[in-house]
């Protein structure tokens, strides 16, 4: 199987950011030490067009299967029940072929 390439935006709460970045911490820390077929997993901020914080994840996974763990693991189960405590609705989730680019530079 190919590798699953993702991106989810979330949108926070107001005053919510901090809390949300301890929980986003706390879960990429558990998926990279539990997860071998989670090849790229890392977040960042932006803000929407109305100016509300947005949380980006880019994620790669070896296959559809290595995604079907992530979303299983215990980890990831705890983030969707705090995650609820700072969302602003539900991510919005895209996927899609790989086209060009490099990761092997990248040391985050």
């Amino acid at each position: 199987m190919a590798p699953l390439h993702l991106v989810a935006t979330v949108t926070v709460q107001d005053g919510k950011l901090q809390a949300a970045f301890d929980t986003i911490k706390t879960l990429t820390e558990e998926a990279e030490k539990n997860e071998p077929g989670l090849l790229r997993y890392f977040a960042f901020t932006t803000k929407n067009e109305q100016g509300q914080d947005q949380i980006v994840f880019v994620e790669k996974y070896a296959d559809e299967d290595a995604h079907k763990v992530h979303r299983t693991t215990a980890h990831f189960q705890a983030f969707g029940k705090k995650a609820a405590e700072f969302l602003a609705g539900p991510p919005v989730i895209r996927h899609g072929d790989f086209i060009a680019g490099f990761e092997n530079r990248a040391n985050l």
